[in-house]
């Protein structure tokens, strides 16, 4: 899995998705897809870590932390 860019704002999205979470929410999709999204997104992010990479480091980490809060609050 692939980050790929949003075809309506260029923000990071998960391949396969046109569209990141934000424009998808903004064109009135439904809270679940939108939370499916964001952690196809941030699952993309992590697995897209390369060595020596700060940013990509600094990307995964991002996600990591976006799935764990949304974990957290499911709770």
């Amino acid at each position: 899995m692939k980050n790929r860019k949003c075809e309506k704002c260029g923000a990071p999205t998960a391949e396969g998705l046109p569209l990141c979470p934000a424009c998808m929410e903004e064109s009135g999709a439904a809270a679940e897809i939108v939370e499916a999204a964001e952690e196809l997104r941030d699952i993309a992010r992590v697995l897209s870590i390369e060595a020596g990479a700060d940013a990509n480091i600094r990307d995964a980490m991002e996600g990591i932390l976006n799935i764990a809060d949304r974990l957290e609050r499911r709770k």
